[in-house]
């Protein structure tokens, strides 16, 4: 006959094991156990929420973690473009400017700045393109098998 353990009082329960709890590592069996005597205990429901607090990773899952993670409020590059010709709602523009310059995204930052090298150096992609015209005129006559 297989007999439970009894259940570990909340005072044996240690910080590694409310750890390994909260991480979802600890055995089925030691994980109901816990769970059980959470909530029982009230004190060992304030000790597992200071080893929630002490914890490396406390911050990647808060809302604001996730929200920048996630970048919920950065513009698309399409918008960022529209942005940079001046093509926008006003107010949406004025969002933009406040994402950029105050909250200063370096995301998006870098996305825009990227679309003004882009947007500053049309002569670079005019010569780019004739370039590669000229390259695929040069061998137009290897790409003819016929010789014509």
């Amino acid at each position: 006959m297989n007999r439970e353990e009894p259940l570990p009082a909340p005072a044996l329960i240690d910080e590694e094991t409310l750890r390994g709890y909260l991480a979802d590592r600890l055995p089925s069996e030691l994980m109901a156990r816990v769970e059980k005597a959470l909530r029982e205990s009230a004190s060992l429901r304030a000790r597992l929420e200071d080893v929630r607090n002490d914890r490396e990773d406390f911050q990647l899952h808060s809302l604001g973690a996730i929200w920048r993670r996630s970048r919920l409020t950065c513009p698309t590059r399409q918008q960022l473009g529209s942005y940079l010709l001046d093509a926008l709602d006003p107010d949406l523009g004025e969002y933009f400017r406040f994402h950029l310059e105050i909250v200063e995204c370096p995301f998006c930052q870098a996305n825009l700045a990227d679309l003004e090298a882009q947007s500053v150096a049309p002569s670079a992609v005019h010569e780019s393109r004739h370039r590669q015209q000229r390259i695929l005129k040069s061998s137009e006559h290897l790409l003819n098998e016929d010789g014509n």
